[in-house]
């Protein structure tokens, strides 16, 4: 599950339990809406306990996208699923300041 929440040039998706291939696919489309329109995007990932590591590749497909509170072991999954260059960050804050 995820929600969404946006200000003025930010979207955070905050995410929740377990994302599937389909939730993941739904955040990233979400996400690529949101940097479509100019919009920094972070993806909130300190309630996550579990991701399809599948679904890695979707995340990395959107340009810009920042990663916060993700756990080592999704930081594993993620590149495990063919994540890499994604910009993780310990949390939103830290994200939502980075350069």
């Amino acid at each position: 599950m995820h929600v969404l929440r946006e200000d003025s040039g930010l979207t955070v998706l905050r995410c929740y339990g377990e994302l599937s291939l389909a939730e993941l696919a739904s955040v990233s489309a979400a996400a690529a809406r949101a940097r479509s329109a100019g919009r920094l995007v972070v993806i909130d990932l300190s309630r996550v306990r579990h991701l399809h590591f599948a679904g890695a590749r979707l995340l990395r497909e959107v340009p810009g996208l920042r990663l916060a509170g993700a756990s080592r072991y999704l930081r594993d999954l993620v590149h495990a699923g063919g994540g890499f260059g994604v910009e993780f960050h310990p949390d939103v804050a830290q994200a939502v300041r980075a350069g």
